[in-house]
Order: structure tokens, then C-alpha cells, then sequence
């Protein structure tokens, strides 16, 4: 079984105390392993997407140049099997779940909001940011955010999406994404 942290740079590695955090509590818990930097093995090349592979080790790190990508079309999808708790190379089960015509899906398990399937969410309500409580995978820039109290968790029900003025896609390549909440299609 294989992982990946996905990483941006900058003028440096972005979030890297937290892409750190995750990758090893990972190796932990699947190989026992003892603790990683990944500073240790990634270059920091300006503007670029990197995409580390491990498992006990450290197997690829691969570079990619930066594409805007625009996201302007959700379609919610049910799944009340889904598990994603972990940040597997495998995302055939994740990808299984797109529909065409859309640019990206909004996951709802067991009643209530949880991802996209390359993101966290966060929703505006009122003038405060709210997340889902209950991610597939709480992610790095949601961590960071929730650290930085810029997003409170909250259980979020698919019925609450009227009471939302817009939305947010958040990870480590898109940051803080923000979208109308009619991009949404029930």
C-alpha cells in the first residue's frame, strides 16, 4: 500500500509542517516507521506542483508545472461506503464517483457534506467560515486554517446548502478557492 503528500512551492515548500504531520502519522500507523522531513527530499524548484509517492519510504517525488483549473459546475454525489481517511495513491474509488459534465463533485456520506475528491470545503454563513466536522480526509490547508481560526468545523447537512452565501474548494495546489453556491447541482 502506497501514500502521497501533494505539495506546493513557491519561493519555498508550502505547509510543510503539516504535509510533515500527516505523511508520518501515516507511516506510523501502516509501517511503524520512524519520523521523515520532507525537506529532506524535495528541491524547492519555484512554481511547481510536487507529488510525493511513499510507503515505509520515500519511492518517488515528481514535479509539475502549475495549472489554473476552474471549477464552476459541482454535482453532489451520495456514497455512504466511501473511505478516504487516508491519502492512498489508490484513488480509483474517489474517481469512480465523478459524473460527466462536471468539473468536480461534492460528496455527501451518511446524511452530511464532507469533500470533494480532491478537496476540503469550507462554507460562508453569515461572515464565518464553516468546514465540514466529518472529512473524508481532513486535509493540510484545512488543518492550517483551522489553526489559524479562520474555519470553524460544523456538521453540515445537504439542506443547509440554502442558508450558504458561497463555498470554498481548499487544498495545497488551489489555497482558498471560492465559488458562487449555485455552482452546486443537487
Amino acid at each position: 500500500m502506497r501514500f502521497i503528500e501533494t505539495l506546493l512551492i513557491t519561493d519555498k515548500i508550502e505547509n510543510l509542517g503539516y504535509h510533515n504531520k500527516r505523511m508520518n502519522k501515516t507511516r506510523k500507523k501502516f509501517f511503524n516507521a520512524k519520523e521523515l522531513d520532507l525537506k529532506d527530499f524535495i528541491k524547492v524548484i519555484p512554481n511547481k506542483r510536487v507529488r510525493v509517492v511513499y510507503d515505509e519510504k520515500i519511492q518517488k517525488v515528481e514535479y509539475f508545472n502549475l495549472q489554473k483549473r476552474e471549477f464552476k459546475k459541482l454535482k453532489v454525489v451520495k456514497n455512504d461506503s466511501i473511505e478516504y481517511d487516508y491519502k492512498y495513491e489508490d484513488r480509483s474509488q474517489l474517481n469512480s464517483l465523478k459524473v460527466d459534465g462536471y468539473d468536480e463533485i461534492i460528496i455527501v456520506k451518511n446524511g452530511l457534506i464532507t469533500d470533494t475528491t480532491i478537496s476540503n470545503l469550507a462554507f460562508l454563513y453569515k461572515n464565518e467560515w464553516l468546514t465540514p466536522k466529518t472529512p473524508l480526509l481532513p486535509g493540510t490547508k484545512r488543518e492550517e486554517l483551522i489553526d489559524k481560526k479562520l474555519l470553524k468545523t460544523s456538521d453540515i447537512e445537504l439542506g443547509d446548502l440554502k442558508k450558504f452565501s458561497k463555498f470554498a474548494m481548499l487544498n495545497a495546489i488551489v489555497g482558498f478557492y471560492e465559488i458562487p453556491i449555485n455552482a452546486i447541482e443537487l
